[in-house]
């Protein structure tokens, strides 16, 4: 396993107690940025909006940087 991506995320005490819990199971395991529970895209999708549309710029974000943790997790475990 390379690695634990939270995604559906909301902003309740519920789910950050969940969260919590996760990154104290998995420690350095645990990817960020954790993904938001969002409409934004699917919105996008139904709407017919490019993702170069300015509400999907949040969404876009979390997901390159995510993208930089996986590219991250990958090389050093090639060079290990």
């Amino acid at each position: 396993m390379r690695g634990v991506v939270v995604n559906a995320l909301t902003t309740t005490a519920l789910q950050a107690e969940q969260r919590d819990s996760i990154r104290q199971i998995f420690g350095d395991l645990v990817w960020e940025p954790a993904i938001k529970s969002r409409t934004t895209l699917a919105e996008a999708n139904t709407d017919m909006l490019p993702l170069t549309d300015i509400r999907t710029t949040e969404p876009r974000a979390m997901y390159e940087l995510l993208g930089q943790s996986f590219l991250k997790a990958v090389l050093v475990s090639a060079y290990a």
